[in-house]
């Protein structure tokens, strides 16, 4: 058994005999502090086991790196659901018709972190194989609303002739799956998003995950390769071989059917 220690790993004050269980004392400051500790600890404990699986012929240097992993189940879409989605289009659908017409044809819609990803290397191909490794883990805030604003209907008014609004409302419905994911976005299905990249709201298109960033950073730190592997907890759930251009092979983690 290894010797617990004697003093905090935040602060180094001296740990009474239930705290050096735990490493640290009981300050608020040092536990916070202590929950990046806790995610490294179980991140190289990942990282160990995932090296551990890998084909030889990967090379165990390639980078790694840590997708999250959906892990909703599918159920028929209610009609509850459904209609939450339709009150939400006519109430952003009349305050698009309400917002003044902009200078230029450019609207400002909300905008989503990247995670330090520039526009080039958003183009990647390999970030929407590696979004399909995950299965839409960040989907689940998209609720009934799938993030849709004013702006976004306001969007899409320049790039089509203008329609009636029931005609815009049936037209999103329309993409709406029989069967999707529970607790995650209603247009959120089995294979991905049903709605086409250019209905989707700002937020869904520019979006990119520290997975991700994680996946362009591997490709420019090796040679041009990189392992995906989407982990819970511990515990990876798939494992892939990448490069700029999407999977080159995948690897089936121990224990997984």
């Amino acid at each position: 058994m290894p010797r617990q220690p004697s003093n905090c790993r935040g602060c180094g004050c001296q740990l009474s005999t239930i705290q050096r269980i735990r490493g640290i004392c009981d300050n608020p400051e040092c536990r916070r502090k202590d929950v990046n500790f806790q995610q490294q600890q179980r991140r190289q404990a990942a990282l160990q086991i995932i090296r551990d699986q890998i084909p030889a012929s990967w090379r165990t240097s390639t980078s790694v790196a840590f997708l999250p992993r959906n892990t909703n189940r599918l159920v028929p879409l209610s009609e509850t659901r459904i209609e939450a989605l339709r009150q939400h289009l006519e109430q952003i659908i009349t305050e698009a018709r309400a917002l003044p017409a902009p200078a230029f044809e450019v609207v400002k819609e909300t905008s989503a972190t990247t995670n330090g990803v520039d526009a080039k290397q958003s183009a990647l191909p390999v970030l929407d194989a590696a979004c399909g490794l995950c299965g839409g883990h960040c989907c689940a805030t998209g609720g009934n609303s799938a993030w849709l604003e004013p702006n976004t209907i306001r969007r899409l008014q320049w790039q089509r002739l203008p329609v009636a609004d029931t005609r815009i409302i049936e037209h999103y419905l329309g993409f709406v799956p029989e069967v999707g994911y529970e607790n995650s976005c209603i247009y959120h299905a089995e294979n991905g998003c049903c709605l086409p990249r250019t209905m989707r709201s700002n937020v869904c298109n520019q979006y990119l995950c520290k997975g991700l960033s994680e996946v362009v950073q591997g490709l420019e730190d090796g040679d041009g390769r990189c392992v995906a592997a989407t982990v819970i907890g511990v515990a990876p759930i798939s494992i892939a071989l990448v490069d700029a251009l999407g999977i080159l092979e995948t690897h089936k983690p121990a224990g997984k059917n």
